[in-house]
């Protein structure tokens, strides 16, 4: 296990939940654990040289306060009290340090250096108020031993004199070695918070850029709105009112007003509609409910709902399937949305008196439905564009109908929520042909030939056209 490893494991295992949700109590924290930790083992370490040169009490007092420091990351697990363990460090540390510095010969030797250090550690630990305290503590009793020198007042040494130059020497450079890895470890949580801080910084960006862009597509859906729904509301309204004038209308130009306003309805609600869609699906309240559909019988379908458009513009729809079911895993409102969007748009964007194709090709794995159209065509800035929301095209449609971006931007999200996927294919000046794929689903209890014929294998294509209607 990497150390970073182990350093987070001791993070999980020692520092509460609540304490790691927050920066700077995490950092607080996990410094407070990792000094405890440091300082156990730089205490056992100067612990077994103390008895090794017989200094009984200096050993004594490292143990007592090793044994004191090793416990104050299992009392924080316990209370997740930053103040408390960070205090407790502090006090801990001035204790020894006071201790060996009287029975190393005070300011002449190594302790007092350790005394000294102790204000730059609670800095760490506690918070500013508690460490201007403890740094009083430690400045005072560092006085003290000053005026005793000050005085001629002795402080004995505990050890054999002999070793002195030894300990002296061994405890300042243990002091720089423990001040330098104090150091890195404070840098390491340093830079933990400064990426935190910048990981947040970089997220709030991301958020306000969301914010705007989805107040940028709420204006722009209004304003989509506000223009597409004008045009048929005039119509209804002006109708309505040839209606309401007209006292001697026969029944027959009552009929036809009223068509006129069923199709301007139709229309707006087909707006409204579109922009409930979208609305729903990324908000993730469009509900998706796999089962077992007949992509067959749902184009046919679609073809269906499409007759008046097409009839409007003498446009001959050509349906090429099997004939015989094509089982598909699926949503079936979905399913039929995808077609009703892909076979519009086909008929919106073809000439008058052109032909559209649709071609439904079951395989073993999947089901393709290509539904293709003699348009202008698309170029490729519309390719990279051609699913998004409110995308404008440089194709438009070719009787004046009503586009506001957003029939395949739906389409392409629900396909992607069924598991299946929408391409297109295109050159400019001829036409586009868009692709529906979604899994293929042998139907339950077919055995061989019936599920070869399920999927249209050996099955003769079928081409039903439907007529233009000549005015």
């Amino acid at each position: 296990m990497h150390l970073p490893s182990q350093l987070r494991a001791l993070d999980e295992y020692f520092i509460a939940r609540p304490l790691l949700e927050n920066p700077e109590s995490a950092r607080r924290a996990r410094l407070i654990i990792r000094f405890a930790f440091l300082g156990g083992v730089f205490g056992a370490a100067y612990a077994t040289f103390y008895l090794l040169i017989s200094h009984v009490w200096g050993a004594a007092i490292i143990i007592a306060c090793d044994l004191a420091m090793v416990s104050v990351p299992w009392l924080l697990r316990k209370t997740g009290r930053l103040a408390l363990c960070g205090n407790l460090h502090a006090l801990i540390l001035t204790l020894g340090f006071v201790g060996l510095t009287s029975i190393e010969g005070g300011v002449h030797g190594h302790a007092i250096a350790w005394l000294a250090s102790v204000p730059l550690c609670v800095l760490l630990l506690v918070d500013s108020r508690a460490a201007a305290v403890w740094c009083g503590v430690c400045f005072l009793a560092t006085l003290f031993f000053c005026v005793l020198e000050g005085m001629g007042i002795a402080v004995p040494l505990r050890y054999p004199a002999r070793w002195h130059t030894v300990v002296t020497d061994a405890g300042f450079l243990g002091l720089t070695i423990f001040l330098s890895v104090l150091g890195i470890t404070f840098e390491v949580g340093r830079r933990r918070a400064f990426r935190g801080m910048q990981d947040a910084l970089h997220d709030l960006s991301r958020a306000n850029e969301q914010l705007t862009q989805m107040n940028a597509e709420k204006n722009e859906m209004l304003g989509i709105a506000a223009h597409d729904l004008k045009n048929p509301l005039n119509g209804i309204l002006g109708f309505a009112r040839l209606i309401a004038t007209k006292d001697s209308a026969s029944p027959e130009r009552v009929k036809v007003d009223a068509n006129e306003i069923i199709n301007a309805s139709t229309h707006m609600r087909s707006i409204v509609s579109n922009l409930l869609d979208v609305h729903a699906i990324e908000e993730g309240r469009f509900p998706i409910e796999m089962h077992l559909c007949d992509l067959a019988e749902l184009t046919a379908e679609a073809i269906e709902h499409q007759e008046p458009q097409a009839a409007a513009k003498e446009i001959a729809v050509h349906y090429v399937h099997p004939g015989e079911p094509v089982p598909v895993q699926g949503d079936h409102r979905a399913i039929l949305q995808v077609l009703d969007n892909l076979l519009s748009n086909a008929l919106k964007f073809s000439p008058a008196k052109k032909e559209v194709f649709l071609r439904l090709n079951a395989g073993s794995e999947e089901v393709n439905l290509e539904v293709q159209d003699q348009g202008p065509g698309l170029s490729p800035e519309d390719h990279a564009r051609l699913f998004e929301k409110f995308a404008v095209l440089s194709a438009r449609p070719t009787a004046g109908e009503s586009s506001n971006g957003l029939g395949l931007s739906i389409v392409k999200r629900l396909a992607q929520a069924m598991g299946g996927e929408v391409s297109c294919r295109s050159v400019p000046g001829t036409g586009a042909t868009f692709v529906f794929t979604l899994r293929a689903v042998a139907i339950p209890g077919a055995t061989g030939p019936q599920k070869e014929a399920a999927r249209g294998a050996g099955a003769p294509a079928v081409d039903i056209a439907t007529p233009p209607v000549l005015h």
